[in-house]
């Protein structure tokens, strides 16, 4: 008891002698400007997540078309209509791991893309 009350002691007396000789922490915040990047990229892209056991034709209905939108390419190969890309993207059906890119255009002429992510 008295060898385990000495020890105690003993480690209390060095966690303090080490709080009282510890120098405060500095810390230094050094700002630099980043440089804005050469091109910058104006269409943005969505990440469509698939869940297991979903077919490939529910990818119509998740990637969320403003009425003004439609799918201009699959996987970088134009399509001419609606129906087409449909076939495209169920033809396509890449396996578990797999994905596929969309490229979406409004009437404004401005391109997004899409990423359909299948498990």
């Amino acid at each position: 008891m008295l060898l385990f009350r000495s020890l105690t002691i003993g480690l209390l007396g060095a966690c303090v002698l080490l709080l009282v000789q510890a120098r405060p922490a500095r810390t230094i915040v050094v700002h630099t400007p980043h440089a804005e990047p050469a091109v910058q990229v104006a269409s943005t892209a969505t990440i469509v997540d698939l869940a297991p056991g979903l077919s490939v034709g529910v990818v119509p209905s998740l990637i969320r078309l403003a009425p003004d939108e439609r799918v201009v390419a699959v996987d970088d190969r134009a399509v001419a209509n609606d129906l087409e890309a449909g076939a495209a993207i169920t033809a396509k059906a890449p396996p578990a791991g797999g994905f596929v890119d969309l490229e979406v255009a409004g009437a404004s002429g401005e391109h997004r893309r899409v990423l359909v992510l299948m498990h």
